[in-house]
């Protein structure tokens, strides 16, 4: 065997070694929405650090108890994450819970299910709890968190679109965390970016009414909106529409506060209420708005 086999071999064996060292996710579950039960088959768990200074919390650990499986990266993001797109697709259903592992007394947990009608936003609870019972037997580590978590309305359904909501689920996850920073631009740096240089692009665009050019800009996420959008107003509404939405870009990109880059994600910052993302795609930079 030459040295050269043996380093490969043994290159082999240590990423086995890696891959085989991450504890699957298991979970135990059920969720009900008025007469619909789901079986909760998958748990995935992501931590974001608040590097950007967006989110509602100080830090914040998010959990998806899905009947299926997702990608990890739909847990990634500042709001609206694509885990939410997935389930307006009926790609995905069962809870997203959104929480401060500080403060354990209030948690948001949306419902991941296609809503009944085109256009209408997933069902939001609000919970919170002064004695901290909103989990049972919750441990969070560097790597890991389990525990068990349960919900039931006591009411009556009166319609699909405001569902019973009851769920009771046993987790165990590896905890991922959201991709480091790799630049945090401010000033000219943040003003002259390749983030900042789509974003004028694309305004541009918005301005002629040119949705090629819009889309050839943006994000396969965000071109689906798009087709969304020219559907059901048709191209002159949309048109209108987009040159008003161009002025407020306008605007707002007068007053870049910074450029925070994780990798091939980013988001440039307007003010604590208003931001635009961006995802690196085929080697390119887009909107993802």
């Amino acid at each position: 065997m030459t040295r050269t086999v043996l380093s490969f071999l043994i290159l082999l064996f240590l990423c086995f070694q890696t891959a085989y060292a991450i504890d699957p996710g298991r979970v135990q579950g059920t969720l009900k929405i008025n007469n619909e039960t789901i079986e909760l088959k998958e748990v995935y768990s992501q931590f974001h650090d608040n590097a950007e200074g967006l989110l509602d919390r100080p830090k914040e650990v998010r959990i998806v108890l899905a009947d299926r499986k997702v990608p990890q990266e739909s847990l990634r993001g500042i709001a609206f994450l694509p885990v939410t797109a997935l389930a307006k697709e009926g790609k995905v259903r069962g809870l997203l819970l959104q929480f401060d592992p500080v403060d354990l007394s209030k948690m948001i947990v949306t419902i991941l299910r296609q809503p009944s009608r085109e256009g209408m936003s997933l069902t939001t609870l609000s919970r919170s709890d002064s004695e901290k019972k909103l989990f049972k037997n919750l441990v969070i580590s560097k790597t890991r968190i389990s525990g068990e978590t349960e919900y039931a309305e006591k009411r009556t359904a009166d319609s699909d679109e405001i569902p019973v909501i009851a769920y009771s689920a046993k987790f165990s996850a590896p905890l991922f965390n959201e991709l480091p920073v790799t630049a945090d631009l401010k000033g000219r740096a943040a003003e002259n970016c390749p983030q900042a240089k789509v974003l004028k692009e694309k305004i541009s665009a918005l301005k002629k009414g040119d949705f090629d050019t819009v889309k050839r800009l943006s994000t396969l996420r965000s071109n689906a909106r798009t087709d969304l959008l020219l559907t059901r107003m048709g191209v002159d509404e949309a048109k209108t529409f987009a040159k008003e939405a161009a002025a407020d870009m306008e605007d707002s990109l007068k007053n870049i506060k910074r450029v925070v880059v994780r990798g091939s994600t980013a988001v440039m910052i307007f003010s604590s209420k208003q931001w635009s993302t961006f995802v690196e795609e085929d080697g390119r930079w887009k909107s993802d708005n």
